[in-house]
């Protein structure tokens, strides 16, 4: 597994790289596939400040895990941050096993009734650019792949956002979905005038 970092305002030493390398190691354990988790570190208000931001992120075949903490001491937060990663990557792994089960059990009926399922296509890599031009000042280019509402939720749960834009299968356009106030979801769908 190869790690990628990211830092502001922080040194990334070759002590810094053993000791995350040494704790996102047993990432492994759980998901063989995952060949890069990228670690951005910050500090946040510069470098005389004391308050520390670490953000990991795996590409699990399409699906972004991400863990953040924050916190007074670097290495404790790395430990925060990956132990947040990891049970999310185990929660993960566990989703991935019940649906292949019971995907396995459909295929075998399909197969019973002569119905051979599609194969279905790797999904490009996240790509990343930053840009500063007037108020924009990142911009995040991602591959979209077609998914249900719930898969939906469950990804931008997953990743602890508020809101994820996704292609809904079922209505063959882009769909916002956010998270409301009120704890529930609403979603945003364009029409065309």
């Amino acid at each position: 597994m190869e790690l990628t970092f990211r830092s502001r305002h922080v040194p990334v030493t070759d002590s810094l790289r053993e000791y995350t390398s040494r704790k996102l190691s047993r990432l492994g354990r759980y998901l063989p596939l995952v060949d890069e988790v990228v670690v951005e570190l910050e500090q946040e208000g510069g470098e005389h400040a004391r308050r520390y931001v670490v953000q990991l992120t795996v590409n699990c075949n399409g699906t972004y895990l991400r863990a953040e903490e924050r916190g007074a001491r670097l290495l404790p937060v790395v430990d925060a941050a990956a132990d947040i990663l990891s049970r999310q990557v185990r929660r993960y792994k566990e989703k991935l096993y019940h649906r292949d089960k019971h995907l396995r059990a459909k295929g075998a009926a399909l197969a019973g009734k002569g119905v051979v399922p599609e194969e279905v296509e790797e999904e490009d890599e996240e790509e990343e650019k930053e840009i500063v031009l007037g108020r924009v000042v990142r911009v995040k280019r991602f591959a979209v792949k077609p998914m249900t509402e719930e898969e939906a939720i469950e990804q931008m749960e997953l990743l602890h956002h508020d809101f994820f834009l996704f292609f809904d299968a079922d209505a063959g356009t882009h769909v916002l979905l956010y998270r409301r106030r009120d704890g529930d979801y609403g979603m945003i769908i364009p029409e065309a005038l």
